[in-house]
């Protein structure tokens, strides 16, 4: 897929039915009042393993009515930022670049609108457009993952996938950090030993060898964070389409975000490939809490 043929469209802004953190009429503000745009971003059609994925952004806006608004950690409410959750992406009868051109737009009408931008899949692909266009915002923007796949093959099954990622990514120029890989294959091993803008820190490795943010700043100071849901280890976080053995915890991985925020200038972030299953209801509230806490380290850190 090439990204100049990307048409990019103009969104209507509307309130999603389900907005996110939604406890009462005082929290409730317009988009134009709102320091925060949600984008529920559904789009399936790549999934290579379990399928579900394009349930995830309206599991965790369901989920999100139960998040306590006090974060007793940070003693803050970052709801106080105003959270506006657009209506969700209608990828009905697009294909896939028709699909990957109206999230751009999407994400683009709210940058454009001076919002940061979270943005809830669906697989991983939709990361790709959002990043197309933060490049040309940010000429040294870095990419920080959170994947339990280093989502850098060519293509996967003869197609542009969500195991391609990453890839798409690197060959935009935009240098690459992942974190927590734990499945990889040869091609994408060797793409990393010879590409000096592209590192991942094995999921094996974490034991003897700590993140550091520097690894991010010898790049750029502009950080986007994509967070698919399977870098967190199954136990704690069952409901996704491709779990492997080990991974992150919560505060493993809040300790490195809060690092990220003190040091880096975050300009967005996204929660990929949640896949909502009945009787695991608690990876939708983890998945909202995981939204919110992100928000509220951003705050602490004096981002907003």
């Amino acid at each position: 897929m090439t990204f100049a043929n990307f048409q990019l469209e103009e969104i209507e802004i509307k309130a999603n039915a389900i907005q996110f953190l939604e406890p009462g009429e005082g929290y409730i503000k317009s988009f134009e009042e709102s320091r925060i745009a949600i984008i529920p971003a559904g789009l399936e059609q790549t999934t290579s393993y379990m399928q579900g994925t394009a349930r995830g952004p309206a599991a965790i806006l369901a989920a999100s009515s139960q998040v306590e608004l006090y974060d007793e950690e940070l003693d803050d409410e970052p709801i106080e930022l105003g959270i506006f959750t657009l209506d969700e992406l209608d990828f009905s009868d697009k294909t896939q670049e028709q699909s990957l051109a109206l999230i751009g737009s999407a994400f683009k009408t709210c940058m454009d609108a001076g919002k940061f931008t979270v943005t809830l899949g669906g697989e991983h692909s939709v990361t790709i457009p959002i990043i197309h266009d933060l490049k040309n915002r940010f000429p040294d923007l870095v990419v920080l993952s959170f994947d339990a796949h280093g989502d850098l093959r060519v293509t996967y099954h003869g197609e542009l996938s969500h195991a391609c990622v990453m890839r798409r990514i690197a060959d935009m120029d935009v240098p690459v950090y992942v974190i927590g890989v734990r499945s990889v294959c040869r091609e994408e091993v060797e793409f990393v030993r010879s590409n000096s803008k592209v590192e991942v820190l094995f999921d094996y490795q974490r034991a003897e060898r700590k993140f550091e943010v520097a690894d991010l700043l010898k790049w750029g100071k502009h950080v986007y964070v994509t967070v698919d849901l399977d870098a967190f280890d199954p136990a704690e976080m069952p409901s996704v389409g491709t779990p492997e053995p080990g991974g992150l915890r919560w505060r493993e991985f809040f300790a490195i975000f809060k690092e990220v925020c003190e040091n880096t200038k975050i300009v967005g972030f996204d929660i990929m490939e949640l896949m909502p299953r009945e009787g695991q209801e608690r990876a939708d509230f983890y998945s909202a809490k995981l939204l919110y806490k992100m928000l509220g380290y951003m705050r602490r850190a004096g981002q907003f």
